[in-house]
């Protein structure tokens, strides 16, 4: 990643995960023209590479978007799938499921936010900004 960057990375990774379990993944990107801090490019990979895993081992999706925009100093990243869908109120208090919390610790490092909105039977939307 260091030598390509985030955006090749991520499609590499979109490319890799696609067909495991029938599951598609596709990225779009918007704004990502310049690369970022590379500390920054690493931690967003590593986000993206624990959700596009968790969206293989849980969802049972067929269907996956990896959205990037880069505007307004802003990193929104956003990952869609339309798999079983989950009550994130239900997540055991303990683990929270060790993937999300991971996230949800390197998200609040870089001062951003996370959103989690999912419903059991319509797939999940994670939503991630970070200020860059």
């Amino acid at each position: 990643m260091a030598k390509d960057g985030l955006l090749p990375a991520v499609e590499r990774l979109s490319k890799n995960a696609s067909g495991i379990n029938n599951l598609k993944v596709e990225v779009q990107s918007f704004g990502l023209d310049q690369r970022l801090e590379n500390a920054l490019e690493i931690a967003i990979f590593r986000i993206i590479q624990e959700l596009v895993t968790n969206i293989i081992k849980h969802a049972k999706a067929t269907h996956a978007i990896v959205h990037l925009t880069n505007h307004d100093n802003k990193l929104n990243i956003m990952i869609e799938d339309n798999g079983v869908g989950f009550d994130p109120k239900q997540l055991p208090k303990t683990t929270k499921g060790m993937g999300l919390m991971s996230i949800d610790r390197r998200v609040e490092h870089w001062e951003g936010n996370l959103t989690i909105e999912s419903e059991l039977g319509n797939g999940t939307t994670i939503i991630i900004d970070i200020p860059v």
